[in-house]
C-alpha cells in the first residue's frame, strides 16, 4: 500500500495527510485507484513539506527547482560629457545637509527656469 492511503470497504481508496508542523490531517479526497490517491499524497507533500523533504510514494526526476539563470551584467553608465554639464543651470545656495527643502526648492527652480517642465 502507499502513504496516506487506505482502501475503503467498497473499494474506493481515501487519501489523507497529516502536516507535520501544524500536526492537522488534512483529507484529500476518495480516489477510484491507488495510484490516484497516492499521487494527490505526493502532491500535498511536497506542497508542505517542499521538493528536498517531502516523502513522497513515487520517484517524480521532472520535478526539481528550476535554477535561475545568472543576471546579466549591467552596462557602465556612459562618463558625463560637457554637452550635459553645460546645460545644467548653475544651483547658487549652499546646501549643510541638514535642509532638504533648500535642495529640492533650487530644483524646482532650475526646472522652472530651463522651461523643460511646467509646473
Amino acid at each position: 500500500m502507499y502513504l496516506g492511503v487506505r482502501k475503503r470497504p467498497w473499494g474506493k481508496y481515501a487519501a489523507e495527510i497529516r502536516n507535520p508542523y501544524t500536526k492537522e490531517r488534512h483529507w484529500l479526497g476518495t480516489f477510484d485507484t491507488a495510484e490516484e490517491a497516492a499521487v494527490a499524497y505526493d502532491i500535498s507533500s511536497i506542497k508542505i513539506c517542499g521538493i528536498d523533504n517531502a516523502r513522497t510514494n513515487f520517484h517524480y526526476p521532472f520535478v526539481s527547482i528550476p535554477q535561475q539563470p545568472p543576471l546579466p551584467l549591467l552596462p557602465a553608465p556612459p562618463p558625463a560629457t560637457s554637452e550635459l554639464d553645460a546645460s545644467i543651470p548653475e544651483m547658487n545656495f549652499a546646501f549643510d545637509g541638514d535642509d532638504e527643502s533648500m535642495v529640492i526648492a533650487s530644483i524646482l527652480q532650475s526646472f522652472s527656469n530651463s522651461g523643460s517642465c511646467s509646473l
